[in-house]
């Protein structure tokens, strides 16, 4: 029997360990002890058993901006989740489904920030291509403060820090930092083409919605964007 179906009828004996029924209850915690025993499995193995992760759909380029980074990080936040970047790809990590709503969502949510970057492109005055991806930067770092001030972060419980930190050590611990794409523009940084990019940004993410939805992607097919 491999670990993880050991870990499974471990769970599954410790859930029947819960039953009214006292005979019931008292044999279902001495076999799940008695697995853990012979697998030395240990109460750490069967919580970090409970994580799941999940990666976004789209393909991000090896370098990222700041912004995009951000986007990752407060969805990660919303659902209660951590995330890092494998190759091309975003990637979430949580207790339960949460791994699962929180990759869903950043799809939704990466699409409706670059849907507004676009936007703000088209009404960018700028000409020079490094001056107008700075702006377009700038409109998105703003767009993040934007939806920070309207969305609210998912309040993990100790316990539940405990096992993610648990993980991450066990899992990961050699993830090396980010790498950030810095868009610079000597003569736009502080001019009153960044601060309006930035405050254009902010009010395009006020729009942005999101709901502590915890039960399976079907439920954040309603993320959306207000109209």
């Amino acid at each position: 029997m491999d670990k993880q179906a050991v870990l499974e009828k471990i769970k599954k004996c410790l859930a029947l360990s819960k039953s009214a029924n006292e005979h019931e209850a008292a044999q279902a915690m001495k076999q799940a002890q008695a697995l853990m025993k012979k697998y030395e499995v240990d109460a750490v193995d069967i919580a970090l058993s409970e994580v799941s992760e999940k990666g976004g759909d789209r393909k991000m380029a090896f370098k990222l901006a700041m912004w995009q980074w951000g986007v990752a990080k407060m969805v990660a936040d919303i659902f209660g989740c951590e995330s890092y970047k494998s190759r091309k790809t975003m990637m979430f990590y949580g207790l339960g489904n949460r791994a699962e709503i929180a990759a869903y969502a950043f799809d939704v949510v990466y699409r409706q920030i670059s849907a507004a970057r676009r936007e703000f492109l088209k009404t960018c005055r700028a000409r020079k291509p490094s001056n107008r991806t700075y702006l377009a930067d700038q409109f998105c770092n703003g767009w993040m403060m934007g939806a920070w001030s309207v969305v609210k972060a998912f309040e993990m419980s100790d316990d539940e820090k405990a096992v993610m930190a648990d993980y991450k050590g066990k899992k990961y611990p050699y993830m090396a930092n980010a790498v950030v794409r810095d868009a610079k523009s000597p003569e736009l940084d502080g001019s009153a083409a960044m601060i309006e990019a930035i405050v254009k940004g902010q009010a395009a993410g006020k729009k942005v919605q999101l709901h502590h939805a915890m039960n399976g992607a079907e439920g954040v097919k309603q993320i959306g964007e207000r109209k």
